[in-house]
């Protein structure tokens, strides 16, 4: 069976282990989309305080915003500079980054306007993520740029970058008239950092290290060595285009609970982490599907076992579950394939308390790191 389920699921199973290892590696926090039905978005959001400001003190490097719109899950994550405006003034060190700004869907003079206010808040502390999107529902804010959003997103983030250093740039406006415009307030950084999310295409590995952005990426059905080869795309683009290869952050989103008993960790995570596999799951079988002609439909005992199958994988492989030491195993696993920065999921249904009772226990991981 395992074979079948890992075409189904997509699964990667290369074991090339030639790989630039990551020297300085930072943790961060990252809010995905906060699943749980059972509390107010008001704890939602008070969780996600106790979590940045747990960063803030503990030498977590950032914290990532992400952007949602018109579904329950992720619903408090409307708009990214909102939630950071709360947040800045409560904390001194953290950076706070975006994963990401949609940005077909925004003027890049709009997004620049916003995050510009948030960097003389915080004191220099901005950095911004940028992703195409894909929900066709998100682009009732700019229908005619869906067909074209890889292309639009590429040119806006050159956009946003030159508007942010101060320079003035011409946008079409009322009676056919383009307006010269420079934003204001200035940002105190002259220069601003770029991530570019990439998931599973090697092109946008290569293209955002020959742009010289940050990437920001997640394992999906990925392992590890088949993302290590990505990143080397990542680091190859840049040595292209005349920049250095060890420079440049490579973010990795992975689902954290660091806990001294390990039943406990199975016992807490099991539920909402199914619960998250299966809400991915039919699009990857039917993906799986098409790629095997004449594989037939799959029931749903079948889809069944590829969820305790996968939940099994990503609960030993692709998450950071666990003590301390056996989670510093998959740290490792992470560094070694050159990623630098790791984002730690913890908003993926888990009891708040639980993940706050596990917070000596992810700081005596990272201990060793910052």
């Amino acid at each position: 069976m395992s074979a079948t389920v890992e075409q189904l699921l997509g699964f990667q199973t290369e074991t090339d282990t030639t790989h630039v290892v990551a020297q300085d590696l930072t943790f961060s926090f990252l809010f995905f989309s906060d699943v749980r039905t059972d509390v107010t978005d008001a704890e939602k959001y008070g969780f996600m305080r106790d979590l940045t400001l747990f960063a803030d003190r503990e030498g977590f490097e950032a914290v990532y915003i992400p952007e949602r719109h018109f579904y329950e899950f992720g619903s408090i994550f409307a708009n990214s500079a909102v939630v950071a405006a709360h947040l800045i003034p409560q904390t001194e060190r953290v950076r706070f980054r975006t994963a990401g700004i949609s940005l077909p869907l925004h003027h890049p003079a709009e997004v620049v306007e916003w995050w510009a206010i948030n960097d003389i808040l915080s004191g220099g502390r901005v950095d911004l993520g940028f992703g195409s999107g894909w929900n066709q529902a998100d682009f009732i804010y700019s229908p005619d740029t869906f067909d074209d959003r890889r292309a639009i997103t590429s040119e806006r983030i050159e956009q946003v970058r030159r508007l942010w250093r101060g320079e003035t740039l011409s946008f079409p406006g009322p009676e056919g008239k383009d307006y010269p415009i420079r934003i204001f307030p200035r940002p105190l950084q002259p220069e601003l950092n770029v991530w570019l999310l990439a998931a599973s295409s090697d092109a946008a590995f290569t293209f955002a290290g020959e742009q010289g952005y940050n990437v920001f990426t997640m394992l999906y059905s990925q392992n590890f060595e088949a993302m290590g080869k990505k990143i080397e795309r990542y680091r190859q683009g840049r040595r292209d285009a005349g920049l250095d290869p060890a420079k440049g952050t490579v973010s990795l989103m992975l689902h954290t609970l660091v806990h001294k008993d390990l039943d406990t960790v199975q016992w807490v995570v099991e539920k909402p982490f199914k619960s998250y596999i299966k809400s991915a799951l039919e699009a990857h079988v039917n993906a799986g599907l098409a790629k095997l002609k004449g594989a037939g439909e799959v029931g749903e005992a079948e889809k069944a076992k590829m969820l305790e199958y996968a939940y099994q994988r990503y609960f030993r492989t692709s998450a950071i579950f666990g003590p301390p030491e056996q989670a510093r195993e998959v740290v490792e696993q992470a560094r070694a394939i050159g990623v630098n920065d790791i984002a730690c999921v913890m908003d993926f249904g888990v009891d708040y308390d639980v993940v706050k009772d596990s917070f000596p226990y992810l700081k005596q991981l990272i201990s060793r790191y910052v």
